[in-house]
């Protein structure tokens, strides 16, 4: 009784007094000042853990972090590594280069040239023999203008379609709706533009005052479906063809699960007046339910909208094939790249705007968003580099755009 008395009340008593007087339960006095030394220790490696991880986090932010600014504005480089001393740059270099070789080490060697470039951008020379050479090269993967939709005399109502990156055990049944969608000839068969530009979503353009320059162009290629009233400093307003991704519906359309939804929708399809609107509706076998909403739509509002509807079937099998022998073979091309290997048979020459995947201005070390209509506040993230490896996209691009083969723009345009 006496040693389980002396245990109840041990419960309001610190575990420092002796629990018993007498010895009547050495056992149980040793096992608690034994837990309590363990308990202090145990505490003590968990403090030290935090401390590390704190330190580490700290660190890896002060290093890969958008980088600080010079007394003049302009981006500060610190190099943290042996044999390398902060040191004011001759010439306006690449903010955080330390930031680009972690994301990609292979990228490198071009980013002096690159540096170079940003300061001379009006020296950039095509080369129209290779570009006559690599649209050949395409040209042998794939008839981009009668692959470039699905006509009516292409398919058969009950005809199944697969999707290019699900199983195949997904399929699309064709009905009459969206047989009757079709064009009659593909919409781009036997068109040629002089210059073009293949606008991108990268914040970049974000207060590049580019839209008077894009506005010039003979061809408009746009992605997304990317709003551009707002923004019509930065990107122009117009647009001759956009992709539009089924996702896009229920993303910023709520499915057009209301009147006013749908209201939202139809007005942004009266602004594109005349351009191609290029639905891939069988990449994934996700769209199919968003694919069926849009057909019914675009049916209900037949003859109400000036907008030609162009649906691709599988052509990103033979995409892919071509851009593998450049050695890019991610798990999926980005919409860009994609532009740009559309745009290879309508255009003598191409010229690439908002293609730049990190999230800093290398104008200004500015942070970025992500795309140039997000939020302002919205932080730049990693998803699509990792799913599309875009730092490898650009590097092949930025070295076409040495070689002339495009014109990749990542200056800020004169007002």
């Amino acid at each position: 009784m006496r040693c389980a008395w002396a245990l109840a009340v041990s419960l309001s008593w610190p575990v420092t007094a002796p629990l018993v007087r007498g010895g009547c339960c050495p056992q149980r006095g040793r096992m608690v000042r034994i837990a309590s030394a363990l308990g202090l220790v145990m505490f003590s490696v968990a403090l030290l853990i935090l401390s590390l991880i704190s330190y580490v986090s700290i660190k890896k932010d002060f290093l890969l972090s958008t980088p600080r600014y010079g007394p003049n504005g302009g981006p500060r480089l610190s190099m943290f590594h042996a044999g390398f001393r902060e040191r004011p740059p001759r010439k306006p270099v690449l903010s955080s280069q330390l930031a680009l070789k972690n994301m990609d080490p292979g990228f490198s060697p071009l980013t002096n040239a690159l540096s170079e470039d940003l300061q001379n951008s009006s020296r950039w020379t095509y080369n129209s023999s290779a570009f006559l050479q690599l649209k050949k090269e395409i040209s042998q993967y794939i008839d981009i203008p009668h692959n470039f939709s699905l006509i009516k005399d292409s398919v058969r109502i009950g005809q199944l379609m697969h999707y290019d990156y699900s199983s195949h055990k997904y399929v699309f049944s064709i009905g009459e709706n969206f047989r009757s969608l079709l064009p009659e000839v593909s919409p781009i068969l036997n068109k040629q533009y002089n210059v073009c530009a293949v606008v991108g979503n990268s914040g970049i353009l974000t207060g590049s005052r580019c839209g008077p320059q894009i506005e010039k162009f003979d061809f408009v290629f746009r992605c997304n479906f990317a709003p551009t009233e707002m923004f019509k400093k930065d990107v122009g307003r117009r647009t001759n063809m956009t992709t539009f991704n089924p996702s896009i519906l229920e993303k910023y359309y709520n499915n057009l699960l209301t009147v006013q939804d749908r209201n939202n929708f139809f007005l942004s399809l009266k602004k594109l007046d005349g351009a191609i609107l290029w639905i891939p509706a069988f990449f994934f076998h996700t769209s199919a339910t968003v694919t069926r909403t849009l057909v019914d739509f675009f049916v209900e509002h037949r003859g109400q909208l000036n907008v030609k509807l162009a649906w691709p079937g599988n052509i990103m099998q033979y995409v892919n094939s071509y851009w593998k022998t450049k050695q890019l073979s991610p798990k999926r091309l980005s919409t860009g790249i994609l532009m740009y290997t559309l745009a290879s048979s309508m255009c003598n020459q191409i010229h690439l705007y908002g293609f730049w995947p990190f999230g800093w201005d290398p104008n200004t070390g500015k942070e970025l968003p992500y795309h140039y209509y997000d939020r302002k506040g919205t932080k730049f993230t990693t998803k699509w580099q990792e799913s599309h490896q875009l730092p490898a996209e650009f590097k092949l691009l930025y070295k076409m755009h040495l070689d002339g083969l495009l014109k990749l723009s990542l200056s800020h345009c004169a007002i």
